[in-house]
């Protein structure tokens, strides 16, 4: 009688479990019937449906190795395993009476894209889908009727559908951030898994750029705490001075970021303000690592319309154009691009919020650090997202952080010594310590100005010829 009992409480505990076991994370699997992997098994679960043993594959903690599993239909139980069958040489399919079901995890639909919250093309849309999920947008994308043109999508969260596009966001000059109620999250496919980069020893750039941070707002007696930046400039190399301005253009942000990305001043490569039409007259250094190594990819991210438009490189495979002031949004499309197996060769990272233009510019100011403290932090997500990558330690990353200006008071555009003060940090081994370093310590004792600051560095690290106005640091250099 107790036997019988436990047998229909055992029962009643199994509906109900499997009651609570999700048939969508079943969908996620693709069944092979009457088949399964030989040895390869790692959990085994008792009393278990297919749907359960889908929803436990899928969940903590073992979504973070679980890829397949064997369901054992006489036995209603499954075997969990971190191999498909591809990995192991296919499945057997030969046990007596044909026991079991093979379930693999099928590939995730949306991995193929980077993702942009809350924005959206405007105007490009080719089809329109009803009633559907990202995931399905992104199968629609990918099939074999649409894979010829489909390149993006933007999906409209509250409406559940989405619009197909022939059109990257860098084809069309970026994205459009400022729906009411920021309706959509844009979806753009990455070609591949990135393009595998052409420069020897596997080197890219990443160039963080912070608008109007004084070079003297960072480590400093009463300065601001920047734990990301004091760990690159503890491994590398720390200008506190390099100087913008002069006799040759304004401290003001156009003329500011043209003469980082060209080595040269406005008189040469043309950008004397903010103007949106002015054109830069002078090669950006990312166009001339493409004029080196033709299938090298750069990438853009900046929410300054002059940085996505015609301050960015001619020659620019990801341009994105994030909300106004939004650094997480930036930062995510980094961590993005460093998620694909092959990362843009170049990236340009460009972080707005220091430019405070209210209530100063003083490195003790305290509204003024805590807009420092906050782009550090996200500066930390982008070294982690880097740095986690699994090849990191066969790739050399130059990570350069600069900015445009400094200021004084609530303004810039002067010639003061507070607007003229800018930095750079160096550093080509964060957390990869095999790599020789480019350059070390202090950099302070040589007069830097903003032409030699960037470019320079740059080209030399990739060993192209500097043709520039600019000269590198004596002491950097392989």
């Amino acid at each position: 009688m107790k036997s019988s009992i436990r047998a229909s409480l055992a029962g009643l505990l199994f509906a109900a479990l499997a009651g609570h076991a999700s048939a969508a994370s079943l969908d996620a699997f693709a069944a092979t019937p009457n088949a399964a992997i030989s040895g390869n098994n790692i959990e085994n679960l008792t009393q278990s449906t297919p749907e359960m043993c889908a929803s436990a594959c899928l969940g903590a903690p073992r979504g973070a190795w679980c890829v397949s599993f064997d369901y054992n239909k006489t036995a209603q139980s499954c075997d969990l395993s971190d191999k498909r069958a591809a990995d192991v040489g296919g499945l057997k399919t030969d046990y007596p009476g044909n026991p079991y079901d093979h379930y693999s995890l099928k590939p995730d639909p949306l991995k193929p894209f980077a993702r942009t919250p809350n924005a959206a093309i405007s105007g490009y849309n080719t089809e329109a889908l009803q009633t559907v999920t990202p995931a399905d947008c992104a199968n629609a994308c990918t099939d074999a009727s649409r894979s010829s043109w489909c390149k993006s999508f933007d999906y409209h969260k509250t409406n559940q559908r989405c619009d197909l596009s022939d059109k990257r966001a860098s084809d069309i000059g970026g994205l459009k951030t400022d729906y009411v109620g920021n309706p959509y999250d844009h979806y753009s496919l990455i070609a591949g898994e990135g393009v595998p980069n052409p420069v020897p020893g596997n080197k890219h750039i990443l160039l963080i750029g912070i608008d109007g941070l004084r070079g003297d707002a960072i480590q400093c007696a009463g300065c601001v705490q920047t734990p990301a930046m004091s760990a690159l400039i503890a491994g590398g190399a720390f200008h506190g001075n390099v100087l913008a301005g002069g006799t040759k253009q304004a401290t003001v942000s156009g003329p500011g970021w043209s003469s980082v990305f060209t080595g040269f001043w406005a008189d040469k490569h043309g950008v004397t303000s903010n103007t949106t039409t002015l054109p830069l007259k002078k090669t950006h250094v990312f166009d001339q690592i493409k004029a080196a190594w033709p299938t090298a990819t750069t990438a853009v991210v900046g929410d300054w319309f002059n940085i996505t438009h015609n301050l960015r490189p001619a020659l620019a495979d990801f341009v994105v154009a994030n909300a106004a002031k939004n650094s997480q949004q930036a930062t995510d499309a980094v961590k993005g691009w460093l998620s694909w197996k092959h990362p843009p060769t170049a990236i340009f990272y460009y972080l707005h919020n220091v430019d405070v233009h209210a209530p100063s510019y003083d490195p003790l100011n305290a509204y003024y650090q805590g807009k420092i403290a906050g782009e550090d932090q996200q500066i930390q997500q982008v070294l982690t997202a880097l740095t986690s990558r699994p090849n990191y330690a066969n790739e050399e990353w130059l990570i350069v952080v600069t900015s445009d200006h400094g200021g004084t008071g609530s303004s810039h555009g002067g010639q003061t010594a507070a607007e003229r003060s800018t930095l750079l940090i160096l550093n080509n081994n964060h957390q990869n310590p095999l790599k020789p370093s480019y350059c070390v310590g202090s950099l302070g004792g040589t007069a830097l100005t903003q032409v030699d600051g960037t470019t320079p560095h740059i080209l030399d690290f990739l060993g192209l010829p500097n043709t520039t106005e600019g000269q590198k640091h004596p002491a950097c250099g392989n």
